[in-house]
């Protein structure tokens, strides 16, 4: 009888250890972008990232902004931010950021059940110090501290037009 008990004791272990070895990415990222050339940086940086570690644990989501106004496209968009551990909004700030952005960002922020994470922002700026910028950076910073996210913004040098 004793023997049974203390069996019973290890046998939840032994299933706690048989479900952590199913497959399950370790980091779940999910990319927005604005355009081909903030598409180019994001993969860029992702690329970097596959070397550290395995491409098998990481599952990367990633949507073109102006392909938001899909509500299935926004749909899963917005559950796969609710529960990423990291959040990579590519944009140029040369003015006004993309209305679908702001749509998005509203939709998951207010509901967002993951993990704590980040929102890392890469921020094409212009080449030119008196040209005009838009407010990209204060706008992710203040989205980041909402959801609860580290901010790690990047800039980038837009090239010459």
């Amino acid at each position: 009888m004793q023997r049974t008990s203390v069996l019973n004791q290890y046998a939840p272990s032994v299933q706690t250890a048989r479900v952590s070895r199913d497959p399950e990415p370790a980091l779940s990222v999910v990319t927005v972008y604005q355009d081909p050339l903030t598409r180019h940086w994001a993969t860029e940086l992702w690329e970097r990232v596959g070397q550290l570690i395995s491409n098998e644990a990481v599952c990367h989501q990633s949507w073109k902004m102006s392909d938001l106004t899909d509500p299935r496209v926004f749909m899963d968009a917005v559950r796969a931010a609710e529960e990423a551990d990291v959040l990579l909004v590519a944009v140029r700030d040369t003015g006004e950021l993309p209305i679908g952005l702001f749509v998005w960002v509203d939709a998951w922020v207010p509901s967002r059940a993951g993990p704590a994470g980040a929102l890392v922002a890469l921020i094409g700026v212009p080449p030119q110090p008196e040209a005009p910028s838009g407010r990209a950076y204060q706008y992710l910073e203040t989205v980041a501290r909402k959801a609860h996210l580290d901010f790690l913004p990047h800039e980038r040098k837009l090239p010459d037009q």
